[in-house]
């Protein structure tokens, strides 16, 4: 089958390599649609250490299920898939907290991923979607669960109140989605792209600015940097409010620019995001089935052989698109 391969820093080559074999439990699906995804920009760049060469990565993914176990979903079932895998027996999952499982396994990062013709994933983490929904809703189920699992971080701290979110690309956005619909008073956006100001609003934000200069200072109560530069990771602490909540999402690079002092002092809560819980999961497909939330307009399809151009090109600011990538790697007929 055909795959897009990361050989290492800034390659993705189109290769030929074997159809995955399925374990006992696995669903093979032939992938309809995968989308980018802000790790995966990373990983290409060479700054994702847990990324090996040679090795298949694509975790936003939906498609048609080819074969499966007797229990799992029939042959020709359009389904999305849950990639986060954790193993049920270490301390953060015995927790009742998966997401930080010791020992996780991620479709597209550690296994195996869907920037491929087929992938293999276990039955119990396919799911089975409409054929009224579109290709690019059902591969929109990751992220947003991801979204979903950034915005419960805060939640579970203290009510959400009024929330900033710095940068608005695919899970910025998606993150202002989950806010509307968890309950926050008030969304800003921060991003300096005028282009995606109508994206923001139309999810649920209320105010967009372009600079976090133009962010007044310990406005918010609840944040979230989902960049991951030193920037805006020392600027959310600026703009949170004493005894509010910082939420890291974004993983741009692995640099660190925080107040601390203004951390301990005005007693800001810094969280980190990572993943999501089956149960992000399920409410997402619920939001994305029932119309609560629709996939950001700005987005293109490409072919898979178009891979490794596209990444580096986003990756050097060459490429003038700003919406969301998605590619189709089944062959065209």
């Amino acid at each position: 089958m055909q795959a897009l391969v990361w050989r290492g820093p800034y390659l993705h080559e189109l290769d030929s390599i074997d159809v995955p074999v399925p374990g006992d439990d696995d669903v093979v699906i032939e992938v309809a649609l995968v989308g980018i995804c802000g790790s995966d920009l990373t990983a290409h760049k060479g700054l994702m250490g847990i990324a090996r060469p040679g090795s298949v990565r694509g975790h936003e993914f939906a498609g048609t299920v080819v074969s499966a176990p007797d229990a799992g979903p029939t042959p020709g079932t359009r389904v999305t898939v849950n990639p986060v895998l954790s193993c049920g027996h270490c301390r953060p999952c015995l927790d009742d907290r998966p997401s930080a499982c010791e020992n996780i396994q991620i479709i597209g990062v550690h296994r195996p991923g869907a920037f491929a013709q087929f992938v293999t994933a276990p039955a119990d983490h396919v799911h089975p979607v409409p054929d009224s929904m579109s290709w690019q809703t059902a591969a929109s189920c990751e992220p947003l669960a991801q979204a979903r699992h950034d915005v419960a971080r805060a939640a579970s701290i203290a009510p959400l109140g009024e929330c900033l979110v710095i940068g608005s690309g695919s899970i910025g956005l998606w993150i202002v989605h989950a806010l509307r619909l968890e309950g926050a008073s008030s969304i800003t956006v921060v991003d300096p792209d005028e282009s995606r100001r109508h994206a923001a609003v139309e999810a649920g934000a209320a105010v967009f600015v372009r600079a976090i200069d133009d962010v007044p200072a310990a406005a918010f109560d609840t944040v979230f940097d989902v960049v991951g530069v030193p920037a805006t990771r020392g600027g959310a602490v600026g703009c949170t409010r004493n005894g509010g909540t910082v939420v890291s999402v974004g993983l741009a690079v692995d640099e660190v620019s925080i107040p601390w002092f203004d951390v301990v002092r005005r007693e800001i809560t810094v969280r980190g995001a990572n993943t999501f819980t089956p149960g992000d999961f399920e409410t997402a497909l619920a939001w994305l089935s029932d119309g609560s939330v629709t996939p950001p307009p700005s987005s293109r399809v490409l072919d898979l052989q178009q891979g490794g151009e596209i990444f580096t090109a986003i990756v050097e600011h060459r490429d003038g698109f700003t919406g969301k990538t998605f590619f189709e790697p089944r062959p065209s007929v």
